[in-house]
């Protein structure tokens, strides 16, 4: 494992786990964050990775050098001695860590910034004595929600489904990003060549910057050409389970790349000056600093914008229940209306009618009696004696008192009422 990947790693991890636990407590609604909005990827402006391992020299241009020798001579000029480079940040000047690497080695850093406009993420070269060539490539942030629901949802209306892909193995990376590329420079893998290390010092970093629950693999294959020469490609993959709801959980998981070139005889030696320079780095109090004044900023900006999309919500709601009201009191006025129509003062005949039809009746009046009564509804004419007996009759030629079954009653033809 070699320091540029390491710092390019453990950068994101205080990006990831130090914005996380800053904010644990503001807004939790992550589909509305905008964190991840300004993520672009700057592979196209590295495009000096993409051939392994030439390298332009305009590279230099763009890195800051800043190296001070602090060890003392000793069998050789060069061996034994040390130069610090500095990890600067582009955006305010400050120094963000630094670190010693054998003084006859060249050694360039550039900033990037495609996880967060304000926090660098470092691409580094270096180039030194027994063609020693080392480059890491930038970070590849990737989602993945495992629920096939949530997946589709948010490939169609999410600002980050450009950043979408079911976590891969590391075989499969490596076919398609690794094997090509040094097969086309003349190398052909030996296998894999693990670097206990490496991988205790990035779990322990892991651990110390609150990821003690994320999945870490630490992949590194060796390779060799027919011309003496050894090379690595470490592959660390990170992955982290978040949950958005009660039942349902995205998985954020990263990677990045990191080639050696150097002579054979060389590559132990080699690995280990790079570990040397990883765990001596130390970080810039200053930077610490500013990045505390910034996690406060966004977490005062945070509770704002919550606060603001509350107030937003809750006028929305009124202004909702506002209309409704005004919908109800229309509806009630109406019904009031009606009802007054129906049942109201002067409305005993529209009443009677109602209840008539409810109740499936009709009201006829006895002219015999001069009085009203009940029957029930669906004839065309009823006849009525003096006991409040009724006939329903539909044949407008009958006449029950000519009915000798009726025991010769006398009946009365009653009419409607209303």
């Amino acid at each position: 494992m070699k320091s540029k990947v390491l710092f390019l790693i453990l950068s994101i991890l205080t990006l990831v786990f130090g914005c996380k636990n800053g904010n644990e407590n503001a807004d939790n609604n992550y589909y509305e964050d905008t964190y991840y909005d300004d993520y672009e990827s700057e592979i196209e402006e590295d495009t000096y990775y993409e051939e392994a391992p030439n390298y332009p020299d305009q590279y230099a241009e763009t890195n800051h050098e800043n190296y001070i020798e602090d060890a003392p001579q000793s069998n050789s000029f060069f061996r034994g001695r040390k130069k610090t480079h500095e990890f600067r940040d582009a955006r305010t000047g400050l120094v963000v860590n630094s670190t010693s690497y054998p003084s006859n080695w060249n050694v360039i850093s550039k900033p990037i910034y495609t996880i967060d406009q304000k926090i660098p993420l470092f691409l580094m070269q270096v180039e030194g004595p027994h063609n020693l060539k080392t480059f890491n490539t930038p970070v590849k942030f990737h989602l993945h929600y495992p629920n096939r629901q949530t997946a589709q949802w948010m490939q169609q209306y999410s600002s980050t489904s450009n950043m979408m892909r079911p976590m891969m193995s590391n075989e499969q990376i490596m076919r398609e990003e690794v094997n090509g590329r040094m097969a086309k420079s003349g190398f052909q893998m030996i296998g894999q060549k693990p670097i206990p290390r490496a991988e205790r010092y990035l779990r322990n970093m892991l651990n110390k910057s609150g990821g003690q629950n994320a999945q870490l693999e630490h992949y590194v294959t060796e390779w060799t050409n027919n011309k003496g020469q050894k090379a690595l490609v470490t592959l660390v993959k990170i992955a982290m389970q978040q949950q958005i709801t009660f039942n349902d959980s995205m998985v954020m998981w990263f990677y990045s790349l990191d080639y050696v070139f150097v002579n054979e005889n060389k590559l132990d030696v080699t690995i280990n000056q790079l570990l040397d320079a990883t765990e001596a780095t130390k970080e810039n109090p200053q930077w610490k600093h500013y990045l505390a004044q910034l996690n406060r900023a966004r977490q005062q900006k945070a509770a704002y914008d919550h606060q603001i999309r509350m107030k937003n919500r809750q006028a929305a709601f009124n202004a909702h229940q506002q209309k409704m009201k005004g919908i109800w009191a229309a509806q009630d006025a109406n019904h009031a209306s009606f009802m007054n129509r129906t049942f109201g003062a002067g409305s005993d005949r529209s009443q009677k009618q109602f209840i008539n039809m409810i109740n499936e009746q009709e009201t006829v009046y006895n002219p015999s009696t001069g009085r009203n009564y009940q029957v029930d509804a669906g004839s065309t004419e009823y006849w009525m004696d003096s006991d409040r007996n009724y006939i329903k009759n539909d044949d407008l030629f009958y006449n029950p008192n000519g009915d000798i079954n009726l025991n010769n009653r006398n009946w009365t033809k009653v009419n409607r009422a209303f």
